[in-house]
């Protein structure tokens, strides 16, 4: 399934600051374990270092203790928008200005026009409807990052 777009994400870091080797962070926040370890797995084989949360509350905590050795935040942000207890995208909204620069890629099972609209206003780049071919999700990162 195509992600949908949700707005144009702001640009990663300059190439130029970047030292010899750098990897791109990304948090991946996603409820079902299963599905957590595989996206983990796909994006740390393509070069990202990968943090996870489980939660949206685990999710505003890493991200807001989270600092590379350059004190950017993570490249990109992949999160569930529904999850248990707080939904992944009002801790999106909370963490809008911590996570200025990052690349937001939201997954959803209902990823209809709503869903679309309050991913858009929280600053995604896209949405990815479940369930989702997981080349299609490594395609749109890679793509997003290296804008």
């Amino acid at each position: 399934m195509p992600v949908s777009p949700a707005r144009s994400a702001a640009p990663p870091p300059s190439r130029r600051n970047r030292p010899l080797g750098w990897r791109p962070g990304a948090l991946v926040a996603e409820n079902d374990p299963a599905l957590l370890r595989i996206i983990v797995e796909a994006l740390t084989r393509d070069g990202f270092v990968v943090s996870e949360a489980r939660t949206a509350e685990e999710l505003i905590e890493i991200a807001c203790c989270t600092r590379r050795e350059d004190n950017s935040p993570p490249a990109l942000v992949v999160s569930d928008a529904n999850m248990p207890g707080r939904d992944g995208l009002s801790a999106l909204d909370e963490l809008r200005h911590t996570l200025a620069g990052a690349v937001i890629l939201v997954l959803s099972a209902t990823a209809d026009d709503a869903v679309c609209a309050e991913a858009r206003r929280v600053g995604a780049a896209g949405v990815l409807g479940k369930p989702f071919e997981l080349d299609d999700l490594r395609t749109a990162a890679l793509a997003l990052v290296r804008r």
